[in-house]
């Protein structure tokens, strides 16, 4: 594993320590995602820059219903949620990901996992970073859903999973309003 990808790797705990010095326990969830060598570059470049990682909100209304985004070119279902901007603390970023990606106005309650992804090189298998995805609990506070044009292809409320999820943590977490 290359200095920089260690590099990435301590960012992400020492992260990882922070956030539980200021929230508590929360679920670790450790990933491996698959990358071709164009992105590989792009993400150690995002790395240098400050700007890798992400934040979404498991968000829901006084029904207990769960605010979920398709985006587009995808088929499954997922959190609201985006990438970290540089200086921006993950709490910010994942209301303003909220907001621009549905038109609703968020107040974060907690903190429910990060996910600890390793990028790895699909011609190599090398890891060559890795990224923090912070997912807060959320409470509705106002605004009507709607998708972000070019980039959300729908918003909806669901008292139980859908059909087709993202990833399987969308379909496994609880729904508050489910029967």
């Amino acid at each position: 594993m290359s200095s920089r990808c260690e590099r990435s790797k301590r960012v992400v705990y020492s992260l990882i320590s922070d956030l539980e010095a200021e929230y508590g326990e929360f679920e670790v969830l450790e990933k491996t995602w698959h990358q071709p060598p164009a992105r590989c570059q792009r993400l150690v470049d995002q790395f240098e820059d400050a700007a890798l990682g992400g934040a979404g909100v498991w968000l829901t209304n006084d029904a207990g219903d769960v605010l979920l985004v398709q985006n587009v070119g995808d088929e499954g279902w997922s959190d609201p949620g985006g990438s970290v901007e540089v200086g921006e603390p993950y709490e910010d970023a994942a209301i303003r990901e909220v907001r621009e990606e549905t038109g609703i106005e968020c107040e974060l309650t907690g903190l429910r996992e990060v996910h600890v992804v390793e990028h790895r090189n699909t011609e190599t298998d090398e890891p060559v970073a890795f990224e923090a995805i912070a997912i807060f609990h959320g409470e509705y506070v106002e605004g009507e859903p709607r998708p972000r044009e070019g980039e959300i292809a729908d918003v909806d409320w669901f008292s139980r999973p859908p059909e087709t999820v993202l990833y399987e943590e969308v379909r496994t977490r609880p729904y508050p309003g489910r029967d």
